[in-house]
């Protein structure tokens, strides 16, 4: 059946929902670029012959790499997942009338791996500049062992290629699987309400097992050596982003608990709204909270650990991994409130004033922030206080106006990338606005 053929499919959802396939290709472009880089760096300080600098600078390239595929893996997936659930209407209405699970699945696999191969030239082309920029940044600082030069070359490539395909195909299989697998009916009505049922039930238990696999090895860590207690850092830390990334839905919810007295109190019923549609879209409100309490995290734990030794590689490191997740936040809340057109349409349409939505937005926003850079920060010093004291950098040498940096620049981000579609949103007619998004 041409009319449901993967291709064909693939370009009607883009077409329907440009703002999702936007969003996507941006979180794999912005992949693939932190990838080359650090990819390109070990690859370089790899080459023959090797002295011990160079051998040093090859470990610290190896370890911003497995870094980094990990953190792309949360990131692209998470993206995926809510490209494909803002498009859960649209896969409905395919649904009934006649297109298969299994096309669904298809068109999903296919649309992902169409933005890959026009994210990867990109990725890879600014990749390459930012590892010219990290490669100078440590020659003018004498860093460079003498010999070694910096090669973009096949395996940079090779690598972000498979990154991307691999991460983006997982994504989008977990998000098509659900909207495949949903009765048309069914499906329509779960576009506009989010419920949990029994993927929620395994994404608890899931994010338990991780925390208490994170609390366990940071035990571990702390009885071992001070050298091993610095390596096994990194993978505590992940540990305890990856049960965030799971239990996002619901730090979402606490963080509404928590905001909701102060909301009501100070904001009426622009709060009150702001509390509810965050409760009402804490799913998808996940895909947002994740990458910035991942950016808040490792932005914190990385200052810690540099209170003992300031070099340029892994300053660099750090605020390109701050950047590579606070963009995809950002990417990610421009792709959230782009969806909500039809609601704030609506509720014009029905007597609220403009200001009365940018108090919504604000609201929510700042809900969401307080989520992500609560549970980031939380995570980062569950890491570096039992840690950080062990290896010789503890938590208490961080000055409180680097806590006050992280955060600030965390608020302002969610405020910005939030906010920032309001103002075109708004410029919509009501009417035009909901029937744009009821078609």
């Amino acid at each position: 059946m041409s009319l449901f053929s993967p291709n064909g499919l693939a370009t009607a959802s883009v077409k329907a929902r440009p703002s999702a396939f936007a969003g996507t290709f941006t979180a794999l472009v912005f992949s693939g670029t932190v990838v080359t880089a650090c990819v390109a760096m070990a690859v370089s300080a790899s080459r023959v012959p090797v002295s011990p600098k160079q051998a040093d600078l090859y470990d610290v390239g190896i370890a911003f790499s497995n870094l980094t595929v990990y953190m792309a893996i949360f990131v692209i997936g998470q993206v995926m997942s809510l490209a494909v659930a803002q498009r859960g209407r649209e896969s409905a209405l395919l649904r009934a009338i006649g297109a298969e699970p299994k096309q669904i699945r298809r068109m999903v696999a296919t649309e992902a791996l169409w933005t890959c191969v026009f994210a990867l030239p990109v990725g890879y082309g600014l990749g390459a500049l930012v590892a010219h920029v990290w490669f100078d940044g440590m020659a003018a600082s004498s860093m460079v062992p003498d010999g070694m030069t910096l090669t973009v070359g096949l395996v940079p490539l090779f690598t972000t290629a498979s990154v991307l395909v691999v991460c983006s195909q997982l994504g989008g299989m977990i998000g098509a699987w659900r909207a495949s697998r949903t009765r048309p009916s069914a499906a329509l009505a779960d576009s506009a309400v989010q419920g949990g049922g029994r993927a929620g039930r395994v994404r608890a238990v899931a994010s338990v097992v991780f925390l208490v696999g994170a609390v366990s090895l940071s035990v571990a860590a702390e009885a071992s050596s001070v050298q091993d207690a610095a390596s096994e850092i990194p993978v505590v830390l992940l540990a305890y982003l990856i049960a965030i990334g799971l239990a996002g839905p619901w730090i979402g919810r606490l963080a509404a608990c928590v905001a909701a007295p102060l909301l009501r109190r100070y904001g009426g019923v622009a709060g009150e709204l702001a509390v509810a549609g965050a409760r009402a879209r804490s799913r998808r409100l996940a895909a947002a909270i994740t990458p910035i309490a991942m950016m808040t995290a490792f932005a914190v734990v990385q200052f810690v650990s540099l209170t003992g030794e300031m070099d340029w590689m892994a300053v660099f490191g750090t605020l390109l991994y701050a950047g590579f997740t606070g963009l995809v936040a950002a990417n990610t809340l421009v792709m959230l409130a782009l969806e909500r057109l039809r609601e704030f349409s609506l509720l014009r349409t029905v007597g609220a004033e403009k200001r009365q939505v940018r108090a919504i937005v604000v609201a929510e926003s700042a809900i969401t922030a307080l989520a992500g850079l609560g549970a980031g920060a939380l995570a980062a010093i569950a890491v570096m206080a039992p840690l950080g004291q062990r290896v010789g950098t503890p938590l208490s040498a961080l000055p409180v106006w680097v806590w006050a940096a992280t955060l600030f620049s965390g608020v302002v981000l969610v405020m910005a990338a939030y906010c920032g579609p309001l103002a075109r949103m708004l410029r919509v007619r009501p009417v035009e606005g909901v029937t744009r998004h009821s078609a």
